[in-house]
């Protein structure tokens, strides 16, 4: 469900595209153009975001007569379609990529350096976006460049601003540490007799409120890693081993256990999962049960659509650092398939240059889901959103952001997938030595395919 803005916001956003894509009419050959990511789902048709699209391509057609373009829906399972489509050249010319997947695109040769759209568009300048997310399209500083940022969002840590009041906790601030996240953590949980979790009379079978919420999935955790100045594997991605069992990485994965273990500041995953079946996380995290949980920007659209949602009942904050600052930039961008006829390369070109100017960027305001790839977009958001306040937060943390290794390794799905078994063996009290040692023999076995 999408957040409607201010009426004013889509009435400018659209004057603002159609003056920017009227300014210079292109005329060239007839061609057209398939493009997915610019069609939403049945049940959002009518909404702000969807006649933003319309007019963009609208716009676009009336600004380079002769280019047709044909917005298609983003068909089912679409990353196994793709690859099956760009094999037989029968692919889209354009799509919005996710970066968690890009990798094996980008290996397959499947994917256009967008360095040729700098030298056919003069207009295409790089230095609208934020240095850090356009990396993620880059193996090299310098080198090819495999598409253009869209969105993004770093991942951060939500509160409930109740329950810290309830509490009598006060809000963390941006820079905290571990030893810190952790007492917090811990101060927060309260049983039902109102004792938190420092307390010797605190009762771990009854508790209220919970601190945080620890789940075995590596894209909410992977960062912990890096904030302890270690990875999960080398970074040519040839082996786990001496990176995913160092003492380093050893010791963040105790830490993130222990904060179920012994902390107690998170529930265990059968509880946690008997309390999300019984109502749903965003319902008890906004009423209170959880008063921390790691998420990214997209989250702020199921929580402002809950019918329990208030304006400041909750907010969020940079991650905690160890011996770093460190999170992920999950990053969504414009790609061109490689094999692109030339005839239509620079109508391509044009599209996604006009796909992320400012004058496109700006509907980020529309869906709150992400923070525009585009730099100036994102810092004119802040004060149009709902609550200037988290977008800041969202926007700070950027800088301490690395990319997602989907956009890195092209077997970086099925690594993701051990370590998220690894991570629920731990979980459900396996020894992390032990654990960890036969994910990194697992591990090792696909990369050495």
């Amino acid at each position: 469900m999408l957040r409607i803005p201010r009426p004013i916001t889509l009435t400018l956003l659209i004057a603002v595209c159609c003056l920017v894509l009227s300014t210079t009419v292109l005329a060239q050959d007839a061609v057209e153009l398939n493009v997915v990511g610019f069609v939403v789902p049945l049940e959002e048709q009518g909404t702000p975001l969807d006649e933003a699209y319309q007019k963009f391509i609208a716009d676009f057609e009336a600004a380079h007569p002769g280019v047709t373009v044909n917005a298609l829906e983003t068909p089912p399972e679409f990353d196994t379609q793709l690859l099956v489509d760009l094999a037989a050249g029968t692919a889209p010319d354009i799509w919005n990529q996710d970066a968690s997947t890009l990798a094996r695109l980008v290996d397959s040769g499947y994917v256009l350096d967008m360095n040729e759209c700098v030298n056919l568009v003069p207009e295409l300048n790089l230095d609208r976006f934020f240095p850090s997310v356009l990396a993620i399209h880059q193996r090299e500083e310098g080198g090819p460049i495999y598409g253009l940022p869209n969105d993004f969002t770093p991942m951060v840590i939500y509160y409930n601003t109740a329950a810290f009041e309830r509490a009598g906790v006060e809000p963390p601030q941006a820079g905290w540490t571990w030893e810190e996240f952790r007492d917090i953590a811990q101060r927060l949980t309260l049983d039902a007799n109102g004792n938190n979790a420092t307390s010797p009379d605190f009762d771990p079978n009854n508790v209220t409120q919970w601190g945080f919420r620890v789940r075995k999935f590596a894209f909410e955790w992977l960062y912990r890693v890096w904030q302890n100045g270690s990875d999960v594997i080398s970074p040519d991605g040839t082996t786990a081993s001496g990176y995913l069992d160092s003492p380093e990485s050893i010791e963040a994965i105790t830490w993130l256990r222990d904060l179920v273990t012994e902390a107690q500041v998170a529930p265990p995953p059968t509880t946690l999962d008997q309390m999300i079946q019984q109502l749903g996380f965003l319902d008890r995290f906004l009423q209170g049960d959880f008063a921390m949980f790691d998420r990214g920007h997209w989250e702020l659209v199921g929580l402002r659509a809950n019918e329990k949602f208030e304006p400041g009942i909750f907010k969020v904050v940079g991650q905690p650092q160890n011996k770093e600052r460190a999170t992920v930039l999950y990053e969504s961008g414009f790609v061109i398939r490689a094999d692109i006829p030339e005839e239509k390369k620079l109508a391509a070109c044009q599209f996604v240059e006009a796909a992320t100017s400012r004058a496109y960027q700006d509907t980020k305001v529309l869906t709150g889901i992400a923070i525009s790839g585009n730099q100036e977009a994102a810092e004119a958001a802040i004060e149009q959103s709902p609550d200037p306040e988290i977008e800041q937060a969202f926007f700070d943390e950027v800088q301490y952001g690395r990319p997602p290794y989907g956009s890195i390794y092209a077997n970086w799905p099925t690594v993701e997938a051990a370590l998220d078994s690894m991570m629920e063996r731990i979980l459900a009290g396996g020894e992390v030595e032990t654990e960890v040692a036969a994910a990194v023999e697992e591990i090792n076995r696909e990369l050495s395919k």
